[in-house]
């Protein structure tokens, strides 16, 4: 087995749960508690006794109880599972007993709960009768300690993602995803129901399939997402064919879709959607408007579910005289040209007309800022330039940074109070793209917790540096939120 980084001992983890803990830590409380805990125990069997019940056809009989019961550890009262959180509603009593194993169960956690020092209790010489095996000095305890291993969700490694006939572009959206907490959380916790999902070709239940094979210990070799591709035929007919589609594209497809799937999601923005993956990817722009004249400003506010960045260093906007953002070629001169203000043309058909002034034409300036950041931000480097004549895709370098501050180019309500906490955003995936407008290669970097990076091309997979990363001529770059705060 291979070792455990961190672990000590056995009773590492203090309490069960922080309410535990409350209770165990206060000297009012926690001599009461264990008392009922060991009450408890001695009464309860290892499985359920045999009760007497009536049946319709010989009178009473003993049967053995098909579900557990919760024994309260305040007051000793036996509760089904459909009983438990009105007991403690009624009475506060939070902790139960559960009848067959003795496990306790956290009303206010909803879920079980295992205390090192409880488990030491039972007994009345402080042993478990089927447990004393595990004592502080036994071999057994021991040969746990040295050998034991951590598996969280069972995957173990980095895994790719298989081109099924260029589809790279599909191959780094996901690496970007896959690897996200938030989104391994959601879809590994039953966020979306895929066994009770009644939507025809639902993009969300494959995108389950994914996160789940991903995840698993079973397979070590690279994911097969062919079911979320041929979803993604049949629900757009532009993502369909064997043709390399452009990867931002794709992202934004697969995140409209995924909000699309979510049961009780909203598709007026004129509603608020709280839907898991609205809050997760999608942010609001508010775009400002103000008349030279009568200095009224207009504000409009729209969805975001990126952000497209212009690198050409905003030569356009310095030739045009409608910019004043400065610096060399990095995001944040990206990001400073996007927020900043701009002159609008008024001797032209789309001047703007001031209502405060008569409808009539007049000077204003315009600038965007974000309002709402998501917890996911996505950012295209644009790279390419259409117009009537030709295409072309723009090379270079820009430099980006592992730790984004976001506060700046957002609409900040007070300057003097605001926690900088909450704008501070981490490096977690870097897509590239290699090769010319009409064809060639996405691969991406991601990062694997901490600073641990690995290049991952389709079904390979190769360790990095973050050296190699930050040299990247980038296309996408996925920041993630360093704290999710309440209030976001």
């Amino acid at each position: 087995m291979a070792s455990l980084d961190s672990v000590t001992v056995l009773s590492e983890a203090a309490f069960g749960c922080e309410h535990l803990a409350a209770i165990l830590q206060d000297q009012s409380t926690a001599g009461l508690f264990k008392s009922g805990y060991r009450k408890q125990y001695e009464a309860l069997a290892p499985y359920t006794k045999p009760e007497t019940a009536a049946v319709p056809t010989s009178g009473l009989r003993t049967v053995a109880t098909l579900k557990p019961k919760y024994h309260c550890l305040s007051c000793s009262e036996g509760c089904l599972n459909s009983e438990r959180q009105a007991h403690t509603k009624k009475t506060g009593h939070a902790f139960f007993m559960e009848s067959r194993n003795r496990f306790v169960f956290c009303e206010t956690c909803g879920d079980f709960v295992y205390d090192h020092g409880l488990e030491r209790l039972c007994g009345p010489a402080g042993k478990c009768e089927h447990r004393d095996r595990w004592t502080e000095d036994s071999a057994s305890e021991a040969y746990v300690k040295t050998n034991a291993y951590k598996n969280p969700c069972s995957r173990r490694g980095a895994r790719g993602v298989w081109n099924m006939g260029q589809t790279c572009y599909q191959a780094v959206i996901l690496q970007a995803l896959l690897h996200d907490p938030t989104l391994n959380a959601y879809f590994l916790s039953g966020g979306h129901d895929m066994h009770n999902c009644q939507r025809n070709l639902c993009m969300a239940c494959a995108t389950t399939e994914v996160f789940m094979e991903f995840n698993s210990g079973e397979r070590t070799d690279a994911v097969s997402a062919a079911t979320l591709l041929y979803h993604g035929w049949d629900t757009s007919r532009e993502m369909a064919g064997y043709r390399q589609q452009d990867a931002h594209e794709y992202f934004q497809f697969l995140v409209n879709a995924l909000h699309a799937a979510t049961p009780g999601h909203s598709e007026s923005y004129d509603t608020k959607c709280e839907c898991f993956f609205h809050r997760t990817f999608y942010g609001e722009l508010r775009s400002s408007v103000m008349c030279h004249k009568c200095g009224k400003t207009t504000h409009t506010y729209d969805p975001m579910v990126d952000l497209s960045l212009d690198v050409q260093l905003q030569n356009k906007k310095r030739k045009l005289g409608r910019s004043s953002a400065s610096g060399s070629a990095n995001l944040i001169s990206c990001l400073e040209s996007f927020t900043a203000v701009e002159d609008l043309q008024h001797h032209t058909e789309a001047a703007y007309h001031c209502e405060k002034c008569g409808n009539t034409p007049q000077r204003a300036s315009k600038r965007l800022q974000i309002n709402k950041l998501p917890s996911i931000l996505c950012m295209q480097l644009k790279r390419y330039e259409h117009n009537s004549s030709s295409s072309e895709k723009m090379d270079g370098h820009i430099n980006f940074p592992v730790t984004l501050n976001m506060l700046p180019y957002t609409v900040k309500k007070d300057k003097e109070r605001v926690d900088t906490s909450k704008y501070l955003y981490d490096l977690s995936t870097v897509v590239v793209h290699q090769g010319s407008m009409d064809s060639g290669h996405y691969y991406s970097y991601t990062r694997l917790g901490g600073d641990k990076w690995v290049l991952m091309d389709d079904n390979k997979v190769t360790v990095a540096s973050i050296a190699d990363v930050l040299k990247q001529d980038a296309y996408l770059l996925f920041y993630s939120i360093r704290a999710i705060h309440p209030d976001k």
